[in-house]
């Protein structure tokens, strides 16, 4: 660095002057070697050392006119410099002082000021002025770092308020879960006493069948029983929802092809025989009465009907006798029909299968046991249903 300053110095001050003054005292030397000599050929006899001494002197004297002239332009080109360094200083302080003054108003605790310096010298003042930028750097810096300080503790503390809110948000939903679970265990429980009270219910019905009542109490006892079995098919299935899936998964795919209509006065029944059926693709029809089973056979060939016992006004003995008169006048294809009652003793199955049923389903029944009378009367890949 000091190197670069000496030749900086000695390029733009001494260089340019020094060499016209070198030429200058160098033919200045040329010159007086060439009287001497010039002196010394025409007139050897003149020749003396008072005549050499003459010429050393002009010789001195330039030589002092030339060193003059060069100190002369030195001080000239030093002082052009000086005056340019120095308005460049002046300029530089002025500037340094309306940096100090937007500093001072935007931040008034930073009093920063540019005082006269006491030496006029141009190092003290560029010192000066260093001082004052380096004061003002820091003072600039300083809020940035507090900036940033305060920045990243507002979003620490926004990090934080969102993270308790997200663990109370997380609370309530564990909590909302461990109040749904103990809901559904309740509900568990009272459906699964409910479903015991009927069992027992219904077993108490079926006993008192068997003892000797009229014929009209009969008649009413079967009805009661049978809608008390639906009752039980809609509580099983509500107990067990949760497996229903998984078993029915486990079955084998059933062919879509076939054609299925459900005969309940029950909704809720026909409802649960729809669904069942409908998840294992096949196509499914409900009905709640006998006429309207009849009036559907007039419209479209069913392979399978699961037809409802007990139903006022045409029970299903007499719609599955009407059902077969009417096959047996057309001819062609007949219909599995499932007869659905909880009335499985021998004297009703019998009664079944007089009237012209196929098979018989008690009351309540599981997915897989539709599942199984559809396997046991189409057991064809295909799915193509038998000509019977």
């Amino acid at each position: 660095m000091q190197h670069s300053q000496r030749e900086h110095f000695w390029n733009t001050l001494i260089w340019p002057v020094l060499w016209p003054l070198l030429l200058m005292q160098a033919t200045l030397v040329v010159l007086c070697a060439l009287v001497v000599w010039l002196v010394g050929w025409v007139s050897p006899g003149y020749a003396s050392w008072s005549i050499s001494l003459w010429l050393m002197l002009v010789l001195l004297t330039g030589s002092s006119l030339n060193v003059a002239a060069f100190l002369m332009l030195v001080k000239s080109r030093a002082k052009h410099k000086e005056e340019r360094l120095m308005q460049q200083l002046v300029e530089l302080e002025q500037h340094t002082k309306t940096l100090a003054k937007r500093v001072a108003i935007t931040s008034p605790r930073q009093t920063l000021t540019l005082d006269e310096p006491s030496d006029e010298r141009p190092v003290a003042r560029l010192a000066e002025v260093n001082n004052v930028l380096s004061s003002l750097a820091a003072s600039i810096a300083a809020p940035s770092s507090a900036e940033a300080v305060t920045n990243e503790t507002d979003d620490a503390k926004t990090l934080l308020d969102d993270l308790h809110h997200q663990q109370q948000q997380v609370r309530h939903l564990l909590a909302g879960r461990d109040r749904a679970r103990e809901e559904s265990r309740l509900k568990s429980e009272y459906l699964g006493l409910l479903q015991r009270e009927t069992d027992a219910l219904f077993d108490r019905l079926s006993e008192q069948l068997n003892t000797q009542v009229s014929e009209d109490c009969r008649a009413n006892m079967l009805e009661v029983r049978e809608r008390i079995a639906d009752i039980r098919a809609l509580l099983m299935n509500l107990v067990q929802h949760r497996d229903v899936p998984a078993e029915s998964s486990d079955q084998a795919p059933v062919a879509s092809s076939l054609r299925v209509l459900v005969v309940d006065d029950g909704p809720v029944n026909l409802m649960l025989a729809r669904q069942m059926l409908e998840n294992h693709g096949l196509y499914v029809e409900g009905v709640s009465s006998g006429e309207q089973a009849l009036e559907r056979q007039q419209q479209s060939f069913f392979d399978l009907v699961f037809m409802d016992i007990f139903m006022p006004t045409l029970n299903g003995l007499e719609t599955t006798r009407r059902w077969r008169e009417v096959e047996a006048a057309q001819g062609g294809r007949k219909s599995v029909l499932v007869a659905l009652t909880a009335n499985a003793d021998n004297m009703g199955q019998q009664e079944c299968l007089s009237a012209g049923l196929d098979d018989l389903l008690t009351k309540p029944y599981q997915p897989e046991t539709l599942l199984g009378i559809i396997t046991t009367w189409f057991p064809e890949a295909n799915g193509a249903s038998p000509t019977r």
